[in-house]
């Protein structure tokens, strides 16, 4: 499995950005809880049918592009700035 470290630097590099530790942590906590899930339902173990660390390197990237657009709308909508 993936550590910590190394997601962050995948996916760092998968977007094209460096991420704040504390965002990327609630990001990569997030996206492994829904593998997990994800692979207890289909009763696969972590790592079968592909859904292991390129799927969650996957994951965690759009995990990180849907908050980030979730609160981008959401300061366009009550007028904040970023």
């Amino acid at each position: 499995m993936i550590g910590s470290c190394e997601l962050k630097a995948r996916v760092e590099e998968s977007l094209g950005t460096v991420l704040d530790p504390d965002f990327f942590g609630q990001a990569e906590q997030y996206a492994r809880r829904k593998l997990d899930m994800c692979n207890e339902r289909a009763g696969r173990k972590y790592g079968e049918d592909g859904y292991g660390d390129e799927y969650l390197v996957l994951l965690t990237a759009d995990t990180v592009r849907e908050t980030v657009s979730y609160t981008h709308l959401r300061a366009h909508e009550t007028g904040r700035n970023l």
